[in-house]
């Protein structure tokens, strides 16, 4: 009997036992866990009948499934953890010039935030941000550091910088005419001077610590006695990262059963390929089988803030463009995935483009637009036996998956 879900040291789970099976479901079916009873029900079915022995399956034709990862294979955003870490820690490895370069004061004809960030003009944040390199660069982070971490970090210029460096990722994002086209490659930026080697170790110490810290809202304010550009500004973010054994053992069930898996995620590709991988964090999903975004490498072999040459940004249609590349056209393998996972809008192109995709597991997080469209659908086959789209529920104030359709969300105490 497989059982090789990992549960994290200092992590509470409230799951049952790996022995857990339903009387008659197929001894390598999931394991009972916190899935809804109609998603245990529809998940085994997909496996029974398009895994190895079952009445659809082709050798010829192997299946294979491609999940998303953040907030669907694993609670919150590892690339968001990564920046948090590598920004309190301040690992930076570019010279103040080199950081400087990194900023554009218009970005697609838009110069300020959008009222939900205060309107700042991106020059004026820009400029606060190089100012504050600045300061952390001649005493920390530069050869010729004069100051202690414990030192840099009481620093006002320290607290201006981590207020003020995740309001801009989020500002970037979320501004009309911005937009994650531009935010989600630009904070792989703030890696350039790693090695992917270095960027790795970053990685493991940052989903590390992030596995085992609280769930919490932690708020970050820049100091009012500075005289800034922009202002005094604040920034809120979710703190702690978590595993989801269910995923954990949907991955190992698929494997096992000939069911072929893929990650494909907006998140940079060697820290997914860290918290996915063989061996590390319980999901042991091999390097080659992680699709994300990549950067370009100079003759060194350190990161350059810049895009990979001739790769697609991976999320939107972007995941489907990387899907019909790597896996159809690469692998040979030109039939449909079989199944998707996914949470968000990113990952709609991904769930409804493929028409012979079977299945497709929807995380519930309260969300609208695409992804909510797909939520409503999964409601309405919730009575079918052979749905198209399923919803899963989870507690987002602990990381857990709760036997439910619905989750409950951040914040709340009930389903709402």
């Amino acid at each position: 009997m497989r059982c090789n879900v990992l549960f994290p040291v200092g992590l509470f789970l409230l799951f049952s036992s790996c022995a857990d099976k339903d009387e008659g479901v197929h001894p390598d079916a999931l394991n009972r866990l916190n899935w809804s009873e109609k998603n245990y029900q529809v998940l085994n079915q997909l496996i029974d009948d398009y895994g190895t022995g079952g009445q659809f399956y082709d050798a010829n034709r192997t299946p294979y499934a491609v999940l998303d990862w953040d907030q669907t294979c694993a609670h919150f955003d590892v690339e968001e953890a990564l920046m948090r870490y590598q920004m309190f820690h301040l690992r930076y490895k570019m010279t103040k010039e080199q950081f400087g370069a990194l900023f554009k004061n218009e970005i697609n004809g838009v110069s300020r935030f959008s009222e939900e960030f205060d309107r700042i003009l991106l020059a004026d944040i820009h400029q606060d941000l190089i100012c504050d390199y600045s300061f952390l660069y001649d005493h920390y982070i530069g050869t010729q550091a004069d100051m202690t971490e414990e030192e840099i970090r009481n620093t006002p210029a320290y607290r201006d910088f981590v207020a003020k460096l995740p309001f801009l990722y989020a500002g970037y994002c979320d501004t009309p005419g911005i937009g994650d086209d531009y935010g989600y490659p630009w904070v792989l930026y703030l890696l350039a001077g790693h090695t992917m080697e270095e960027v790795k170790t970053l990685a493991r110490k940052a989903i590390s610590y992030e596995i085992s810290n609280r769930i919490a809202e932690e708020t970050l304010q820049s100091p009012s006695g500075m005289n800034t550009k922009a202002g005094v500004v604040s920034h809120s973010y979710k703190s702690g990262l978590r595993v989801f054994p269910e995923m954990q053992d949907l991955i190992a069930t698929f494997k096992d059963r000939g069911i072929d898996v893929f990650i494909v995620s907006a998140s940079f590709k060697p820290v997914v390929e860290v918290f996915s991988g063989i061996g590390a964090f319980g999901y042991n999903v091999p390097p080659g089988h992680v699709i994300a975004m990549e950067l370009n490498t100079g003759p060194d072999g350190r990161i350059l803030p810049q895009y990979k040459d001739g790769w697609v940004k991976t999320y939107a249609h972007g995941k489907v463009e990387a899907i019909n590349r790597i896996i159809k056209t690469g692998l040979g393998r030109s039939w449909d995935p079989l199944f998707s996972a996914a949470d968000s809008d990113g990952d709609y192109e991904m769930s409804t483009e493929f028409p012979e995709m079977k299945l497709s597991l929807i995380w519930d997080r309260g969300k609208g637009g695409r992804i909510g469209e797909l939520c409503s659908l999964a409601q309405q086959q919730e009575g079918s036996a052979n749905p198209r789209y399923i919803l899963q529920g989870r507690n987002e104030n602990t990381g857990i998956v709760i036997p439910s359709s619905q989750s409950i969300l951040f914040g709340r105490n009930e389903q709402e």
